[in-house]
């Protein structure tokens, strides 16, 4: 198949737009998106110190290099990435998280140890990054409802194990985006980790949710949109009417 946009031979198809895809209008189209994000919930301001969680996989990677691209010509921001402690089980790897801040020329920072840490907050950091992505908040969205926890839908780790603004610019991109921009940016690395989800859902329900989006390509941003209505008390206001 052929891009739509520029007629060279297509890396992806997109259900939901319905357009094929080459490697560099797909990055374009993922960019685009990201940066409105960003804008549009006014996530990045002067004399901001942003922070990356990298674990090392393909997601958290992706968005450190999105940052990076963002802000390279930008003197009045500063770029950090915070890095794991340690290798463990849970798919964090110092080293690969290591390779993938150098390689991107970003200073790697120390990870809040525990909750309620201000080991980022020494650092000067404004703003906290999570490579949250679409499919993690339809999940979380849809569990909310499942377990009837509606207070938290978009930002739930930044009470838990942060004390300064998380931000997640990647979260109208689904993960399988994610995975194929870090494949076309991030040259030089090839990180064996892919996008794994937070887990917020038992498996079955997952595999449900996955198969419900095959056919109905439109539920995680219709789920997204519903997050955000229920966050800014939009639900409520249109409900009374």
């Amino acid at each position: 198949m052929r891009c739509d946009k520029c007629r060279n031979e297509a890396v992806f198809f997109q259900p939901y737009s319905g357009r094929h895809l080459c490697g560099r209008h797909l990055v374009l189209d993922i960019e685009t998106r990201a940066k409105r994000s960003i804008r549009s919930h006014r996530w990045m301001m002067r004399g901001d110190h942003l922070a990356v969680v990298v674990s090392g996989d393909k997601k958290s990677a992706a968005l450190l290099c999105f940052l990076q691209k963002l802000t390279a010509d930008r003197r009045d921001i500063r770029l950090s990435a915070i890095l794991p402690q340690k290798e463990d089980a849970k798919g964090n790897s110092r080293s690969a998280a290591m390779k993938i801040a150098q390689l991107l020329r970003v200073s790697g920072i120390k990870m809040p140890e525990q909750p309620g840490s201000i080991a980022a907050a020494c650092e000067g950091v404004t703003k906290v990054a999570l490579p949250t992505s679409l499919d993690d908040i339809a999940q979380r969205v849809l569990g909310t409802f499942l377990f009837g926890d509606t207070g938290r839908l978009l930002h739930p780790t930044q009470e838990v194990r942060f004390s300064i603004p998380v931000i997640c610019p990647f979260m109208t991109i689904p993960s399988d985006e994610i995975d194929l921009y870090w494949d076309h940016q991030g040259t030089g690395i090839s990180s064996s980790f892919g996008t794994p989800s937070e887990e917020l859902l038992p498996g079955d329900t997952v595999a449900y949710l996955k198969d419900y989006c095959g056919h109905h390509p439109s539920t995680r941003y219709a789920l997204l949109h519903l997050a955000e209505q229920l966050s800014n008390g939009n639900a409520d206001r249109d409900n009374d009417r």
